[in-house]
């Protein structure tokens, strides 16, 4: 069963997120918090496997700090924004802060749900919404990078797996090309993602192919 906490400042949203979860046989709300204080209390006292945060808790910058908190704190347990900002420059910051999914608070049931499956499993989880909205804003920043010669300065093992990525290879295909286990390569995935400074592979490829580090 996977543990989920819920904070958020307004009791109604909570109660609305409780509802989309319940009936779920797999994942359950453990706990329900509404400042700050009674999340880090929680996560001391309880095993929580997902957090859902309001990023506005009440302002930005109380949930980007609780979000980072978590996140140095308490790795096992996943942060999923959940937000009424659909701004790219925010989804940014969030997941620099250590969120692994970012849901604007329109989402629907199914969504919800798989969002918490997903970063449960250690992936990251962006609806096409979010995609749309990150994709429309990075080229401008990535292209005055390139522009500059900022390129990443890659190991040879993370330039191969680079190439086998954009090549469209799985992460079990890629560790049986190069000998080394899934593990490994997802460990250089993860390696990429942050010299790259983007939050998934889409990006990932998209980015290194603007800057000439693949063809």
């Amino acid at each position: 069963m996977i543990r989920v906490l819920i904070a958020d400042d307004h009791n109604v949203f909570v109660e609305g997120i409780e509802s989309l979860i319940s009936g779920s046989s797999e994942i359950e709300v453990t706990q329900r918090c509404y400042t700050v204080a009674s999340v880090l209390e929680s996560l001391k006292k309880n095993s929580i496997d997902v957090v859902l945060l309001d990023i506005s808790f009440p302002l930005i910058d109380d949930g980007l700090g609780l979000c980072e908190q978590i996140a140095k704190t308490y790795p096992q347990t996943k942060v999923v924004a959940l937000t009424m900002h659909d701004d790219a420059s925010l989804i940014k910051r969030v997941v620099k802060k250590g969120a692994k999914g970012y849901l604007l608070k329109n989402t629907t049931k199914s969504e919800l749900l798989q969002a918490i499956r997903t970063v449960h499993s250690e992936k990251q989880y962006f609806n096409e919404s979010i995609m749309h909205i990150l994709l429309n804003d990075e080229p401008r920043v990535r292209k005055s990078m390139a522009g500059v010669g900022l390129k990443p300065n890659l190991t040879p093992r993370e330039s191969e797996v680079l190439t086998l990525i954009s090549h469209g290879l799985t992460t079990q295909q890629m560790a049986n090309q190069l000998f080394v286990s899934a593990k490994a390569v997802e460990f250089h995935r993860s390696s990429l993602l942050m010299k790259f400074g983007v939050p998934n592979t889409a990006l990932l490829i998209k980015t290194a192919m603007e800057m000439q580090c693949i063809d």
